[in-house]
């Protein structure tokens, strides 16, 4: 399964965070934005290769975006 994940770039590689973009792209993430000023990676990335982008040298974390539907208006509950 395909996860939505915010990688925040460890403080000792904010200046190089390009390459560590670079580093997730061949880990295997679709990387979709590189926010330099906040040390920040979104992109998308399989569940089994989380792990593997963890241990990358200058990733200082990996969180999964959190996701939730609201039923339709017309739905039995609400």
């Amino acid at each position: 399964m395909v996860d939505h994940v915010t990688v925040t770039v460890a403080d000792s590689h904010a200046g190089v965070i390009d390459e560590v973009a670079a580093q997730l792209r061949q880990a295997g993430m679709d990387v979709e934005q590189v926010l330099g000023t906040l040390g920040v990676i979104t992109g998308s990335i399989d569940d089994a290769l989380i792990a593997a982008i963890e241990a990358l040298p200058g990733v200082g974390a990996v969180e999964q975006q959190a996701s939730f539907q609201i039923p339709p208006p017309d739905a039995e509950l609400q």
